[in-house]
């Protein structure tokens, strides 16, 4: 009872003391986190390993951010986007001289080769927790957005078809799967929610990269395999009442495409249908748009569909 109490009133001060923050210009790491759209764990690992940012603390040592850390923020995403490994952004933010910017580029660019290297080689020698590795060092330093453009993506197109990709693809899963976990959690107040529905066993890896990718963003995921009537697809999308739906067509859809198309514009919800033959049908059809339905041939232009429709 006297640690229950005592617990209590620790966490009673810190709310008190992050209270107190609120009412000058300085936030938590939670607000510059739903500020920039980076997760908590990737801001941390900048300031650990990095040197990136720079907060300040409150007298119990908690994180503290002002808008020039937003403006930083910023930056760092700017130059990570251009393809620049967040171990040489530090020096492309301490001097303005472009011809340094594009070597350090190269660099970069060099850096993100050896990892897509090193994912194919543990891969030719089923070293699951050499992937797991690989994987822990990258997502904790990349936004998931750019950790799958520029590494995983990438990695998996280089490993043959057969037994490595698909071991590959496992253990990637479970890592995916752990991270969604432990993100839910803290996306509970989040105020959008997303449907990824439409899962088969083929595209099982796609959809988990997806909800990575808006669990970053700030955005709530539920993950729902395949119904058994892609007309019950109605009752469990105004059921959920979400904000979105992503769903990934199989070839069994493309020979009724025209039907589909035509059932998820009853939901009157943002949906985006993604899958390179869903498409091509559309597409035949001059359908790649139907109402608040738009249709993509790629998963990962699809879910960055998804989430310009949700920042809207």
């Amino acid at each position: 009872m006297k640690d229950a109490e005592q617990g209590f009133s620790e966490k009673n001060q810190q709310d008190n003391e992050l209270a107190d923050v609120s009412a000058t210009n300085l936030f938590p790491i939670r607000e510059l986190s739903l500020k920039t759209g980076v997760n908590s764990v990737t801001l941390r690992a900048w300031e650990r390993r990095y040197g990136l940012l720079k907060p300040k603390r409150t007298g119990k040592g908690h994180r503290l951010y002002d808008q020039a850390d937003v403006v930083r923020v910023e930056a760092i995403m700017k130059w990570i986007q251009q393809g620049v490994a967040v171990s040489k952004v530090r020096a492309l933010l301490d001097q303005t001289n472009e011809q340094e910017g594009v070597a350090v580029s190269v660099q970069s660019d060099n850096e993100w080769q050896q990892w897509r290297e090193s994912l194919v080689a543990v891969a030719n020698q089923y070293q699951e927790s050499k992937i797991e590795q690989l994987y822990q060092q990258i997502f904790s330093q990349y936004p998931a957005e750019i950790a799958v453009r520029d590494w995983l993506i990438p990695s998996l197109e280089m490993i043959p078809k057969g037994a490595e990709l698909a071991f590959t693809e496992s253990v990637l899963l479970a890592c995916l799967s752990n991270r969604i976990s432990s993100m839910k959690v803290q996306q509970k107040s989040a105020d959008k929610e997303v449907l990824i529905t439409g899962l088969s066993c083929q595209r099982l890896l796609s959809a988990y990269v997806a909800a990575a990718m808006l669990l970053d963003k700030g955005v709530r995921c539920q993950l729902i395999m395949t119904p058994q009537h892609y007309e019950d697809w109605r009752a469990l999308v105004r059921q959920l009442k979400v904000d979105a739906v992503l769903v990934f067509c199989e070839n069994d859809l493309v020979n009724r495409v025209e039907d589909v198309l035509d059932n998820m514009a009853e939901w009157e919800t943002t949906t985006v249908a993604v899958g390179a033959s869903f498409w091509l049908a559309a597409n035949d059809l001059s359908k790649t748009k139907v109402g608040q339905v738009s249709v993509m041939s790629d998963s990962i232009e699809g879910i960055k569909a998804c989430i310009y429709e949700l920042e809207r």
